[in-house]
């Protein structure tokens, strides 16, 4: 017995240490790894152009139309594999039944939400209970990351779904929204390696060419979009509040190439009273709004280029936010839908 002690209190101490050991040297190696990734990715960076963004072979539908709704229930209702979601918000009581139908499908069915949704604490409550209730694995962002997780992302098999739009009923009905449908591989193989950190709180450094990742490379890549403007830049900003941004688009303006944005009304989104006019004030054509709700944050470029994300005009969404958004170079009937669509919402002259 006495040989047993004696045996436990040399033996146990040693197992501890070295167990202790081995996990400081494997966060120790993940951290160096990472930091690795951020270096990589920062040097690429540097030479970003627009010229770098591939051809994308991508589907984009625009709401209100609930048509857009049924679409998206619908590619649900057809998933064999997997279904990953991650929103700002989440209420839509037709895409939470269409999930909840294909977990009983055994789909591999994983929810990443917000918790401290801006002015609607507790909004994604409910959903969260029902999807749990429903067998379906679901998490709360990891608030030490970002501070909010904006994302607007749907990945059903093979194909990844990008929005401007929360999944909400309102996302369908009264805003102006747009939904990118895209089956590149390299884009879903990182959409799928930032969901999976997401869903476990891991940092992470991933993207290709076009996709759009805050607070990796958004600032970046957006703010080298509006600066290859040699023809006009149109853009749908819900709201608007970056001090880079706006000296680029001052720039712009000064010389001579138009800028004009759509915008949400100030009796929908009250800051933008401010920054209305503070854009106004820099010679920048401000148009906006009431019905649709200009929701969308979409840029088009000399026509040739666009930006469709989660990310909005500003310094919290493009540095302290996760965000999702994809590059692509626009196709002639993208930007001939984009250009009708634009001035039925904002025309010259107002309504």
């Amino acid at each position: 017995m006495f040989y047993r002690k004696v045996l436990f209190f040399v033996v146990f101490p040693i197992f501890v240490l070295t167990s202790c050991t081995n996990e400081y040297w494997l966060f120790h190696k993940q951290k160096e790894i990472l930091e690795t990734e951020k270096q990589q990715i920062i040097e690429s960076l540097q030479n970003f152009s627009v010229a770098q963004i591939e051809p994308r072979d991508v589907e984009i539908l625009t709401t209100p139309d609930k048509k857009v709704l049924d679409r998206i229930v619908s590619m649900i209702d057809e998933a064999k594999r997997q279904v990953f979601v991650e929103v700002y918000i989440f209420t839509e009581k037709r895409i939470i039944q269409a999930l909840k139908d294909a977990k009983k499908r055994w789909v591999d069915v994983q929810v990443v939400l917000e918790k401290n949704v801006f002015g609607a604490t507790g909004i994604n409550s409910k959903t969260f209970k029902e999807l749990q209730n429903a067998g379906i694995l679901v998490t709360y962002d990891n608030s030490k990351l970002y501070n909010f997780v904006h994302t607007k992302l749907i990945l059903i098999d093979d194909i990844s779904i990008i929005t401007t739009g929360n999944l909400s009923y309102s996302s369908f009905t009264t805003n102006r929204e747009f939904f990118v449908i895209s089956q590149n591989l390299a884009d879903m193989q990182s959409l799928k390696h930032i969901f999976n950190a997401d869903f476990i709180g891991k940092e992470i450094s991933e993207s290709t060419t076009n996709l759009v990742i805050s607070p990796i490379n958004s600032r970046k890549k957006i703010e080298t979009l509006l600066e290859s403007a040699r023809e006009n830049i149109f853009l749908y900003a819900e709201n608007f509040g970056d001090e880079n941004i706006l000296s680029i688009l001052s720039q712009k303006v000064s010389n001579g190439i138009p800028v004009v944005i759509c915008m949400a009304d100030p009796s929908k989104v009250s800051s933008n009273t401010k920054a209305i006019k503070l854009l106004q004030n820099k010679g920048i054509d401000v148009r906006t709004s009431k019905k649709p709700v200009i929701h969308a944050k979409v840029a088009l470029i000399d026509g040739m280029y666009n930006y469709i994300g989660s990310e909005n005009f500003t310094t919290n969404s493009l540095d302290e936010n996760r965000e999702i958004g994809l590059l692509t170079r626009s196709s002639p009937e993208f930007k001939e839908m984009f250009q009708k669509v634009f001035e039925s919402d904002c025309p010259q002259g107002g309504k």
